[in-house]
């Protein structure tokens, strides 16, 4: 009963948390270059788990149509969203960056990932 108690306040708090964020499945792409760039520095993958986060890449960004590195970062686990990392895409006119983003998911299915 108390496990109940505690998992609907933390959805509760979840939802209160998540109408106060934007969140959004529209993806940024930065401008065409005739090669992708490379990453800055070495990629290193987090193990130590915490409940409440969850551990974002290192990756490119796109601000005011020019690529920014964002180095890896721990961020709030979003309830019902998983993070989408970035990548890179061949076109036909050269390379482009489409940003990471959060990706709504199946609630059943967020909880057997994370809960």
């Amino acid at each position: 009963m108390n496990n109940m108690k505690n998992f609907t306040q933390t959805v509760a708090t979840g939802i209160i948390v998540l109408g106060s964020m934007t969140i959004s499945n529209a993806q940024t792409q930065g401008p065409v270059l005739a090669e992708k760039l490379e990453m800055p520095e070495k990629l290193v993958k987090q193990t130590l788990q915490k409940r409440s986060l969850t551990w974002i890449d290192g990756q490119w960004k796109v601000e005011d149509n020019k690529y920014v590195w964002v180095s890896g970062h721990w961020a709030t686990k979003r309830i019902g969203y998983v993070f989408i990392d970035g990548k890179w895409k061949k076109t036909s006119k050269g390379w482009i960056w489409t940003d990471g983003y959060w990706k709504k998911i199946d609630l059943n299915k967020w909880m057997t990932l994370f809960a």
